[in-house]
């Protein structure tokens, strides 16, 4: 096996990788989840009063 065919797999991996991890975030069940995520830095921080 040469150093480009495993350069290949390695690519093939994260590119599936990302795809993966893309279509669990924007998957239906998960938008209340990630839209919370999104709305973390907006929220007033009580515990610096």
């Amino acid at each position: 096996m040469s150093q480009s065919d495993i350069a290949l797999m390695v690519l093939v991996a994260f590119t599936l990788s990302f795809c993966g991890i893309c279509a669990w975030a924007l998957w239906p069940a998960n938008r209340q989840r990630m839209k919370a995520y999104g709305r973390i830095p907006l929220n007033e921080d009580k515990s610096h009063d």
